[in-house]
């Protein structure tokens, strides 16, 4: 498992440059759950707490991260873009960036699986949140497009 998390962050580093300045490191992946850090130095704001477009990204580049794992897990050659996405800034992030994207548990996980095996678009809504030790700091909502 390491070394696929290792190829993720090797592959995010290459595609998304910005993922490497921002310290984007992959930490965490069970199957239903992906844990990225990033560092607090480089994404700090003129306040002194995390920069919300440094927040915002690593958010849409943990979903993207966890589409790209699943895709390898169900043997599907697909890709994915962000279409739309909403984010709540809910408390300041004074520290390294703890950014989590869970699957989605109503179905609509296996209903876009589904429709990427019968060689559709599909699209898909994923949740990330930025946690700190006093909780939930962010709370982002993608929705993405996927073709295979």
């Amino acid at each position: 498992m390491k070394q696929r998390l290792a190829l993720l962050e090797e592959t995010l580093h290459r595609e998304v440059p910005l993922t490497r300045t921002m310290g984007v490191r992959v930490e965490e992946h069970d199957g239903r759950e992906l844990l990225f850090l990033a560092d607090f130095e480089p994404n700090i704001n003129i306040h002194g707490t995390a920069f919300g477009g440094s927040l915002y990204s690593i958010c849409a580049v943990v979903c993207w991260g966890m589409l790209h794992l699943k895709y390898e897990d169900e043997g599907l050659q697909a890709h994915s873009v962000l279409g739309d996405a909403n984010i709540s800034y809910r408390l300041p992030v004074r520290g390294e960036i703890k950014a989590r994207c869970r699957l989605p548990e109503d179905g609509s996980y296996e209903a876009f699986i589904e429709n990427l095996r019968a060689g559709k678009r599909s699209r898909i809504e994923l949740t990330a949140e930025i946690l700190t030790e006093r909780g939930v700091a962010v709370r982002f909502i993608g929705s993405y497009s996927a073709t295979t």
